[in-house]
């Protein structure tokens, strides 16, 4: 049946969560026949990105799936704003936490359905996403990987250094409170928060959590990364970290990582047949 290759498809939908129309493109192997039940892996693409994401990473994903380190599998990305986004419900505005998580899954289900499973993949801002959507409800995901995501290194608004908050970094911790400063909101949209508040419902899941994170991130990311790891030690939360030391945001050795990234949801995914 498997001959080794990938088609990708790009569409369109007008989503209710979003109160706008958003385009995704998706990743399934080529002789997939219709109505086979395969897992799903949700790509979340990072700031300033789009579901092109996909595409550009559609090498590394082919690759492993024709050394079979990857499984058949649907691969999927929607595209999602960044500064108006971020991956938050908004309180008066469009739902893109619940698009991804929830009205999107089910889009894909009916036009590719249905699933074997579901994990999780994001980078930067995508991993934060991730990470989130799979600690808020970690019973429907089979294994989360967040490559360099953009977690802080707090849990309160107060706690996070300027540092930590360059750019657009600042504009996404500002959103996690919808812009009230109150810690409870915070805490509702903050990784750690969420491993907190989750904690004994992800052990119980046995979710496959992996946090990789460059030591040299520039926006200081491998600071809540750090942060990430040691709350999750002291919460009893079994995952994977690795700080790459010299790596930055990007760079030379994104695509080795991203590689180890898809790989560890493959081994995840198979290991659940």
């Amino acid at each position: 049946m498997n001959d080794n290759s990938l088609q990708l498809v790009e569409e369109r939908f007008a989503s209710a969560s979003a109160g706008r129309e958003v385009d995704y493109r998706v990743l399934l192997p080529s002789d997939r026949v219709r109505g086979e039940r395969l897992p799903l892996v949700l790509h979340l693409h990072g700031a300033m990105s789009s579901s092109a994401s996909l595409e550009n990473a559609r090498p590394l994903y082919e690759d492993l799936y024709r050394r079979g380190e990857f499984p058949r599998a649907v691969v999927a990305c929607v595209s999602t704003p960044t500064l108006d986004g971020f991956y938050l419900d908004r309180p008066d505005g469009a739902a893109w936490e619940t698009l991804v998580a929830e009205e999107f899954p089910a889009r894909l289900a009916a036009a590719f359905g249905p699933f074997d499973g579901t994990a999780l993949f994001g980078a930067s801002m995508g991993g934060y996403g991730a990470l989130k959507a799979a600690f808020r409800d970690p019973g429907r995901y089979a294994a989360v990987a967040a490559l360099s995501p953009a977690v802080f290194p707090g849990e309160t608004p107060g706690d996070v250094p300027e540092a930590n908050r360059p750019s657009v970094l600042d504009e996404l911790h500002r959103a996690m409170a919808h812009g009230s400063g109150d810690a409870a909101v915070y805490a509702g949209n903050c990784v750690q928060g969420l491993a907190r508040r989750h904690a004994a419902a992800i052990r119980d899941a046995a979710l496959p959590v992996l946090v990789d994170c460059g030591g040299a991130d520039e926006f200081l990311l491998h600071e809540g990364a750090a942060h990430l790891h040691a709350v999750l030690g002291e919460l009893g939360v079994a995952h994977t970290f690795r700080l790459v030391d010299g790596a930055g945001h990007v760079g030379p050795e994104a695509e080795d990582r991203t590689r180890e990234a898809i790989r560890f949801l493959g081994g995840a995914l198979r290991s659940r047949t």
